[in-house]
């Protein structure tokens, strides 16, 4: 059974070395109550002793700080700590299968593009030594340059990057989507923080909603519009 990837990030994160970000471009497509019961540790029966499938309002076990749920009608449970030099905001998603989601919410801090590639290639490179390389890999960079200096004609620089594992019968995604505003300066145009790293594991068997699905929209006949 394949360790839980939380422990290994908490001891393996804080000696992980940065990544190479010489790279400018790329783009690559490559049902029962818990509360009381014993689980194994591994993504094959659920995440950190939590099975997939448990029930909504199952105890989680964990040394994480609770979040106060402000939606009285959420099931979902949250969380905060670290998780080794990252601090992170963890989420537990509960379908009407019961627990199927977990989501790893990272605070990014403000700086350039390349630190927030940098800190993406870190966790891949963390979350491969334990389950192999990613079977799907998506690299996109975009817009101005780092070296971008005009201040009264402000640019983003772009960075979409997702890696996808399957650890049958789970499924790992790790997800960068970040804008920087550039030059970066005191006096920006717009304000606030324009990027989003997420760390997901989840099992597609327990993805099941009882709200129906919207039906498609009718597209009508090439011949009805001409």
């Amino acid at each position: 059974m394949k360790p839980i990837i939380s422990t290994i990030l908490l001891s393996t994160f804080i000696f992980a070395q940065d990544a190479d970000t010489s790279e400018t471009s790329v783009q690559t497509e490559t049902t029962s109550d818990t509360t009381t019961q014993s689980v194994p540790s591994g993504l094959e029966s659920g995440y950190k002793g939590l099975a997939w499938g448990s029930v909504k309002g199952s105890t989680i076990s964990t040394a994480f700080s609770p979040i106060s749920n402000l939606d009285t009608l959420s099931s979902n449970q949250s969380f905060v700590g670290s998780l080794g030099p990252d601090s992170v905001k963890i989420t537990y998603f509960f379908s009407d299968s019961g627990f199927w989601k977990v989501e790893i919410d990272f605070v990014m801090e403000s700086g350039s593009l390349e630190k927030k590639i940098s800190d993406f290639r870190r966790l891949e490179k963390n979350i491969s030594a334990v389950y192999g390389p990613p079977q799907k890999l998506n690299h996109k960079e975009s817009g101005a340059s780092g070296r971008y200096g005009n201040l009264l004609d402000q640019k983003f620089a772009t960075a979409f990057y997702r890696s996808t594992w399957s650890v049958t019968p789970a499924m790992i995604e790790l997800l960068l989507n970040s804008s920087v505003l550039l030059p970066q300066s005191d006096l920006p145009i717009f304000s606030g923080n324009f990027s989003v790293m997420k760390l997901v594991y989840y099992n597609p068997d327990f993805m099941h909603s009882s709200q129906p699905m919207p039906e498609p929209e009718a597209v009508p006949s090439i011949f009805d519009i001409y």
